[in-house]
């Protein structure tokens, strides 16, 4: 299917307004429900662009089962890896937005119809998202002006659950600045993507969760540990280099470094709670302190290593009662 002839029978649009954007490898099973998830979207005009990472096409059959001409479906001739391979459905996307989804992550099925509504209202901006704001009420629609949208969105009490499933990007500005960032690792990319997408515009926020992140024994996240230390290193390093301080300093608050300081507490006690309770494994657990101390290391992480140790004294009693009466966390 060519992407330049696409042709929606809904609204007799020949180019769709906004494109999921995909990377799969080897996760058939998991591709499928995600496409007729993805499908039953209140809003059609939208396709789906699916790069397979597979060279061996394993996700192929799964598009054609379903028979729709909105599902784009690309297969690399070698595994570029999840950036790349992100980036290369984004290159083949024609629609003036995206979504960037992973392929085991759901979006609500109004989120489509309530951005495009949001886009209409709001017109001329590049970032539309569902982002979880504590202090409004639900559904508080606020715009957010380039000087302060990163502060907003890093500062961990302000923005939670930020997710680029949850969001719509215009497609043009992005690619100009580099598509998904490449800086060795996918951790914090999408949050910087984020920041990328409103950095000319700034962007409208609607506070409403429009999608979720799946946990399965087969996530990115459950291994490739070094990744989380290239993450954390390059992403401060990008926003440090990109943007002016007064972005995200406000007030004597450096919410940069608030970001990463929750980042590294979630992920990294995801991580030991879940090779302690759910698949235990010392030798993995082992690696994963290693990784902890590394990362405390960097000059910017220092004032994280109260969190931690408190944090950590939770865990190791938590695991106590665990490994010696059996309790269940």
């Amino acid at each position: 299917m060519d992407p330049e002839k696409i042709k929606l029978q809904t609204d007799n649009s020949e180019i769709p307004w906004v494109s999921f954007c995909m990377s799969t490898y080897k996760r058939p099973d998991i591709l499928s429900k995600q496409i007729e998830g993805l499908l039953k979207q209140s809003f059609k005009n939208f396709n789906i662009i699916i790069s397979d990472n597979d060279p061996e096409e394993s996700g192929r059959s799964v598009v054609n089962s379903f028979n729709d001409d909105r599902l784009i479906y690309y297969a690399n001739s070698e595994n570029l890896g999840m950036v790349k391979s992100f980036n290369q459905s984004i290159l083949k996307a024609v629609s003036e937005f995206i979504v960037m989804v992973t392929d085991d992550d759901p979006v609500s099925p109004e989120m489509l119809e309530e951005l495009f509504n949001l886009h209409k209202k709001y017109p001329g901006f590049h970032f539309y998202g569902g982002i979880q704001r504590p202090f409004n009420k639900p559904g508080t629609i606020e715009i957010l002006p380039k000087e302060d949208f990163v502060f907003e969105i890093l500062h961990p009490k302000k923005s939670k659950n930020i997710l680029w499933s949850g969001c719509i990007i215009h497609r043009k500005s992005i690619i100009e600045k580099g598509g998904f960032p490449d800086y060795g690792s996918p951790h914090l990319a999408d949050h910087l993507m984020i920041i990328n997408s409103a950095s000319e515009t700034g962007g409208v926020i609607v506070n409403k969760q429009f999608s979720s992140l799946s946990h399965h024994d087969g996530n990115f996240s459950k291994k490739n540990f070094e990744m989380y230390y290239i993450g954390c290193k390059e992403f401060y390093s990008w926003i440090f280099s990109k943007y002016p301080s007064e972005y995200y300093i406000k007030y004597g608050c450096n919410s940069l470094k608030l970001h990463l300081y929750h980042w590294f507490i979630g992920v990294i006690f995801n991580l030991k709670n879940y090779y302690t309770f759910s698949y235990k494994s010392n030798t993995t657990l082992a690696q994963i302190e290693q990784l902890s101390k590394e990362i405390m290391k960097l000059h910017f992480m220092k004032g994280v290593r109260l969190r931690f140790l408190i944090k950590n004294f939770i865990y190791k009693v938590k695991a106590f009662a665990f490994n010696t009466f059996k309790l269940k966390f």
